[in-house]
Formats: structure tokens, sequence, C-alpha cells
């Protein structure tokens, strides 16, 4: 693994969110690759699902040439699937036996190569928060402790097509399920002056049957809730007077087989920061001579 070294550049009060998104990772990943370009290093990165794999791979050092021979190597896609999905399906679909089609363990072997045995709170430059739904106890969670790779996978385990991921006694699913843009933790943080909030919208739908699926409902209902839950953050964030930021990026949905389309993905994250705001730089006033000694003390 080739890594960043932890520097000094790093904004320790700008945070990043990477929300939750249908192999969102791609243009996550553009948006931090192209705001490092930039000079813009945030001290805090907080992800759900696609988020937080993506916020994973770049607080764990991955950039360039590194940082691509993981997300376009197609190991690295198919180890979000397993073979047993075949035979759990029948339970999966009459309701009999089983709670979702895939169990993560390629995922969690596939990590485990590029990342190691780490845990959350190793990663410091920048730190990295994870969301989770934490369904033993009910609740959504932001962690900041405990192992990476365990955490990452629950983060994504969408209910029903992932098993509940068991870490330490207990129960996770994906982190969108409540909590598809985790940032309101940080509103009472005084160390935090800024927040980046990047979504992707999808201008196209998955491709599949022509009428609504059971899946599909689930699916409306899950982005009304959400959209609910983020204009409630958004005002409890105006009443903290934290400026926050929001970047949203567009393109086509993935789908399950895209890995022609993922590096447009990740240009399109790319390019969402570079026509931001945040990408131009202030406007120069006043003079930029020093100032004298007399003119100082003036």
């Amino acid at each position: 693994m080739s890594g960043m070294p932890p520097d000094s550049g790093r904004d320790p009060g700008l945070a990043v969110c990477l929300s939750s998104s249908f192999f969102g990772y791609y243009a996550h990943l553009g948006v931090l690759s192209a705001m490092e370009e930039a000079g813009l290093r945030p001290g805090r990165i907080a992800g759900a699902s696609a988020g937080a794999m993506a916020g994973a791979l770049w607080a764990a050092g991955l950039r360039d040439a590194a940082l691509e021979a993981v997300i376009y190597d197609f190991h690295f896609l198919r180890a979000f699937f397993d073979l047993g999905a075949f035979y759990r399906w029948p339970g999966i679909l009459t309701g009999l036996v089983g709670a979702g089609l895939l169990s993560g363990v390629r995922m969690r072997r596939y990590l485990g190569r590029v990342l190691g045995a780490k845990r959350i709170e190793d990663l410091q430059s920048p730190r990295l928060e994870i969301a989770v739904a934490n369904i033993t106890k009910g609740c959504s969670e932001v962690r900041t402790r405990g192992p990476l790779n365990d955490f990452v996978i629950a983060s994504c385990a969408m209910p029903v097509l992932f098993q509940p991921q068991r870490i330490d006694g207990e129960e996770f699913l994906d982190g969108g399920v409540v909590n598809e843009t985790p940032f309101d933790h940080w509103l009472e943080d005084p160390l935090i002056h800024t927040i980046v909030v990047h979504r992707i919208r999808h201008t196209s739908g998955m491709k599949g049957l022509p009428w609504q699926t059971p899946g599909g409902v689930m699916g409306e209902c899950h982005r009304v809730v959400s959209g609910e839950l983020l204009r409630r953050r958004i005002n409890d964030a105006e009443i903290s007077g934290k400026k926050l930021i929001f970047l949203e990026t567009e393109h086509d949905h993935p789908g399950l087989l895209h890995g022609r389309k993922s590096r447009g993905f990740f240009a399109a994250g790319a390019e969402t920061f570079r026509k931001s705001p945040l990408a131009r730089p202030p406007a120069r006033t006043g003079r930029e001579i020093p100032l004298s000694p007399a003119e100082r003390a003036s």
C-alpha cells in the first residue's frame, strides 16, 4: 500500500461528510482528491455506507495509483458478492430463513489484504468516523473506535441485501438507514468551523423491471425519510452557527455491473469540487506589501 504520511497542512476545523449512495465511493473519492489538489485537507471525515468505504480508503492513506489499484480492481467489486447468496435466496424470498443474501466475508478478506488489521482510531490524518445502525440497541451511531474493516462493511450492509454484521456481540446494518449524511454530531463540537457535505444524485434509475417492485417502493420511502431528516439537520446547523457547504454530484445510476463507468463517476466527483466556490481562491483585498513597523504600530 502506498500511503500519504500525516502532514501539518490539515485543517482540524474542516470536516467532510460523505453520504450513503449506491456504489458512491467513486464520486466521493473524486471530491476528496480534488480537494487535496486544491490544498484543502480536512481534519475529520465521516461517512455512511459508500461514504464510509471512501473515507476509510482515503484516511488510510491510499492515493493516486495505489487508490486506483483498489477501486478499479474487478476483485474489489466482486468481493461484495458471495456464492452463498444463491443458496440463501429461496429462504430470503419466502421470508422463512435468513436475514440477508450477502455475508460480507469476502469483502472483509479483501479489505484485510489492502488495509491490514487497522482500527478506526488508528486513522488520525484525517480522523475517520463511521455511521452505522445498531440494531441490537435500536439506535444510530457514529463510531470513532473499533475494528476498521468490520465497521466499514457494517456501514455498507444494506438491509436484506446483506446479513446483519456482528461486531463485539452487537449487530449492525447500513449507516445510511437512519443517518444518510452523518454530520450532526459535529454541530456542538467547538473545534469544527466548516462542514462540507457531499451527496450523489442519480440522473437515471437502476435498470430493471418496468413496473414498481417492493424494493423500489422501499427505496422511495427511504429517500423521503432521509430528505426529511436532512432538512432537520440543516436547521440544526443554522442554529449552531456552523458553516455548512453542500456539494452534489450527478451521474447515472451505477447498477451492479458498472466497471467501465467507474472512472467517469470519479471524474464527476472531482469536477463537482472544481466547480464549487471552495475551489476558487478568495478575492484579494488590500495591498500585498507587508506593513512597516510604524504602520503596524499606528
